[in-house]
């Protein structure tokens, strides 16, 4: 309710706000009920101790205690369900065996790529902030959710703003306090950006919002080896820069702990559920991007909403400032639309996601960064 509220306050407020009209037209044809993604949650039945593998034998879970599982992977996979003969050793947070849940996989990262020009269209590179991303939940014996780990990689900055942050967020309907304490693998000073409550290390979730947000960075630059330039890793004419992985590890309160079966990542709120959002945050806290139907903070600046005429985060023709690939997959050059490099790119987004979740092949290298390595299947 108080959601609606402020979205109605907002068209009302900023009937006389004049934000500049986006006049691009897409090339693309999109429906407007596809969702963008690459991944869906199939449903696995665990009856004994065991681990889950997927259909290119990467480890989806380990020790998995019996109960229902909603797994994210990557749409129409083949999933196998193994006994295992091993009992977790530790129930430390990122203890070496332990019963936990991957995305995309153990070991191995997805591709996120933002587009910072919201909400406008903007020049459709999608480089403006790209890392790879790769989660760890952690469940109970009792297949609940009590813990997770957010490892991220670095990889790219085709924007201008100084400052960039990244966050996730955790929210259910009704709303609930679901995280106990945050704590950073490089110490992140995330003030800059987002208000939290910082001590001995660890750090609170920020203040002053309806549900749970999780700052993963202060500035997301400060994890670049260069603080000379801009643009950097966008732009095959100049040297590569290095970069710092990091993790954030997000301890939930004990009674707050969830069914693993409740979680969604990446999906619209629903009631039941219990969804992990993951956004970034361009030059000032007001200006999220966010995957589709993700669910804004209470700093997002909502006239935005007003230039786009929609609340959903897509276009009225449905193009978006946030894309996952379940692979990790090389980034398009500065100015290179991204349906460019990859050709297969438009024909899956105008059928709606038809022909899988492949868009990554065939590629334009030309059109594609390569002036580095993130362990890229291309």
């Amino acid at each position: 309710m108080i959601y609606r509220i402020l979205i109605l306050l907002t068209i009302i407020v900023s009937s006389c706000i004049k934000i500049p009209k986006d006049s691009y037209v897409s090339e693309l044809k999109v429906p407007f009920e596809f969702d963008w993604k690459t991944i869906e949650a199939q449903t696995v039945k665990i009856v004994e101790l065991s681990n889950v593998i997927n259909d290119k034998g990467d480890t989806i879970a380990t020790l998995l205690p019996p109960g229902d599982y909603n797994l994210t992977v990557v749409k129409n996979s083949t999933l196998s369900v193994v006994k295992s003969n091993s009992a977790p050793a530790t129930k430390a947070i990122g203890g070496s065996i332990k019963e936990a849940v991957y995305f995309p996989s153990k070991g191995r990262y997805a591709t996120v790529m933002f587009e910072d020009l919201f909400p406008s269209k903007g020049d459709m590179d999608m480089n403006d902030a790209v890392f790879g991303l790769n989660i760890e939940f952690y469940v109970d014996n009792q297949s609940n959710v009590r813990a997770f780990r957010i490892n991220i990689q670095p990889r790219a900055i085709g924007s201008s703003y100084a400052s960039i942050g990244l966050a996730a967020s955790i929210y259910t309907f009704p709303g609930i306090s679901f995280v106990e304490k945050i704590a950073h693998s490089s110490n992140s000073y995330v003030n800059d950006l987002f208000r939290v409550n910082a001590a001995g290390g660890e750090y609170s979730v920020e203040q002053g919002n309806l549900f749970d947000v999780i700052p993963i960075t202060g500035n997301f630059r400060a994890y670049f080896n260069n603080s000379a330039d801009l643009f950097l890793n966008v732009r095959n004419i100049d040297p590569f820069t290095s970069t710092q992985e990091f993790y954030v590890d997000v301890e939930l309160k004990p009674n707050s702990k969830f069914p693993f079966s409740s979680l969604t990542l990446l999906e619209p709120a629903a009631t039941g559920k219990v969804n992990i959002d993951i956004f970034g945050v361009f030059g000032g806290r007001g200006k999220e991007v966010h995957f589709k139907d993700g669910r804004p903070t209470n700093y997002f600046y909502y006239p935005y909403f007003v230039s786009t005429n929609t609340t959903n985060f897509a276009t009225v023709d449905n193009w978006v400032w946030a894309v996952l690939s379940d692979q990790s997959i090389r980034h398009p050059q500065e100015f290179k639309k991204i349906y460019h490099a990859y050709p297969n790119f438009k024909s899956w987004a105008e059928s709606g996601g038809g022909g899988g979740a492949g868009w990554y092949t065939p590629a334009v290298l030309d059109s594609l960064w390569t002036g580095g390595n993130f362990s890229y299947v291309n």
